[in-house]
């Protein structure tokens, strides 16, 4: 019987969203929640665990710190293993042990204990982000990534939001451990669901092994009424990435844009963090808010990324990552900036923060969907990976930000100008990767003209 090429690829873009993926991207996204819920919720167990063990709430805050190193180390060095084991597998791994560390901390007696506990689940939901990325963009058609990595991201930002209102409601019945039971049960029933309703990425299984027995299988799952006659050879049309993961990232023309996108992964999500932890300390001290108040507009923050993000996607698929994210960093720019030159008792403060919500929060979104798209198959764990560790770096140094504005008595508009410049160098960054790009993309164009 005479072999003949599928291009899985080819047949994936020819095809819309359909069950699987839809199911793939929804599994994702709840994948998205328990992280977000995982990375915010010891904002709000500060005050707790601080008086059970009877120390000053600053002595809390070194958890914060190498809970950050231990992400960006998971970013690092967890997430690129998938390249090599698949996405599947690492994702059920790395549920099952941040679940069991997290819930360790239930029973921690100190500082130290909480220290090394989340520093080791930090190890693994530092991995869960690239993986849920890459799985996702490699059951999309080309032309509806960035939609389908934003509507799963959106997951992240309903995580993190709800964070504060779950572990509030539980300790303030239960007590702090009660948090950590419930971050660390999610992702063990999440594993399970996984396990049996996760399939591996068609695009890494061709990759690793054009005669996977599980190709024709989850082609089927794609496509019913596909038929196949057990003479195919499956393909990728990708560029082939040779050599070691982690400098293919610099390989085939990424040698400029892989530090771009790492700067602008660390500036975009040094903002998050810095407006995370003290856009509410910031309302009060420079509007005069009450605590309520400042608690309602920074959830209208977190909400109004999560609009964005239902369209966000569509715009960087018809447009092109990097012009929609300069343009998205230069109005986060201006909106940060004008919260220190308007009224904050006015009705133009929710203007002006459903603006920073989306060009902030939705701006990583963005630049998600950038990072999938930029690198092949073979290294794309590694490459999201490795900017998301780039901006857990950006998000250790938001706070320090932050704090040094209080600490200097910053008035409000040098305090949210040093909120809003970071912003700016993401602008300046995506426009230099799209003018990287820009050739690549046109001697693509005139290959698809000449083409027969």
């Amino acid at each position: 019987m005479q072999e003949t090429i599928f291009d899985v690829g080819e047949f994936i873009n020819n095809r819309g969203i359909g069950t699987l993926q839809f199911m793939v991207m929804l599994l994702c996204a709840t994948i998205m929640v328990v992280d977000g819920y995982d990375v915010f919720v010891m904002g709000f167990l500060l005050q707790p665990i601080a008086q059970s063990f009877g120390v000053a709430p600053a002595a809390i805050t070194s958890v914060f710190v190498v809970q950050s190193i231990g992400l960006a180390l998971g970013s690092w060095i967890v997430s690129p293993l998938a390249d090599r084991y698949g996405r599947r597998r690492l994702l059920l791994a790395s549920a099952v042990l941040l679940g069991l560390l997290t819930l360790a901390a239930t029973q921690a007696g100190s500082v130290r204990d909480l220290v090394a506990l989340r520093f080791s689940a930090g190890l693994f939901y530092g991995s869960l982000i690239p993986n849920a990325i890459a799985i996702t963009v490699e059951y999309a058609p080309d032309r509806l990534r960035a939609t389908m990595v934003n509507w799963m991201f959106i997951g992240y930002t309903v995580g993190a939001a709800a964070g504060g209102a779950v572990a509030a409601l539980l300790v303030a019945n239960y007590g702090w451990p009660s948090a950590f039971w419930v971050g660390g049960l999610a992702p063990l029933g999440m594993a399970a669901i996984l396990y049996f309703a996760l399939p591996e990425s068609i695009r890494f299984c061709v990759q690793r092994n054009a005669r996977d027995p599980r190709i024709p299988a989850l082609l089927r799952r794609l496509d019913p009424s596909l038929a196949l006659i057990g003479a195919e050879r499956f393909v990728l049309a990708e560029p082939a990435s040779t050599g070691m993961p982690v400098a293919a990232l610099f390989r085939d023309g990424r040698a400029v844009i892989t530090p771009l996108v790492w700067l602008s992964y660390f500036m975009n999500i040094l903002v998050i963090t810095l407006l995370g932890a003290f856009l509410p300390t910031f309302l009060r001290n420079f509007g005069g808010l009450s605590l309520a108040h400042a608690a309602a507009i920074t959830s209208f923050y977190s909400i109004s990324g999560i609009v964005a993000m239902l369209v966000y996607g569509r715009l960087i698929d018809l447009y092109g990552a990097p012009k929609v994210l300069t343009l998205t960093g230069i109005l986060a720019t201006m909106a940060v900036t004008a919260l220190g030159l308007i009224d904050l008792q006015s009705s133009w403060l929710y203007v002006v923060v459903f603006f920073v919500g989306a060009g902030v929060i939705a701006g990583q979104g963005g630049l998600h969907a950038l990072s999938s798209m930029i690198y092949p198959t073979r290294v794309r764990a590694t490459g999201v990976g490795w900017a998301l560790a780039a901006g857990r770096i950006g998000g250790i140094f938001g706070p320090m930000l932050g704090g040094a504005a209080l600490a200097g008595q910053w008035a409000a508009f040098p305090s949210f100008l040093a909120a809003g410049l970071p912003m700016l160098l993401v602008a300046l960054a995506t426009f230099l990767i799209g003018f990287v790009l820009a050739p690549a993309d046109e001697s693509a164009g005139r290959l698809a003209d000449a083409a027969p």
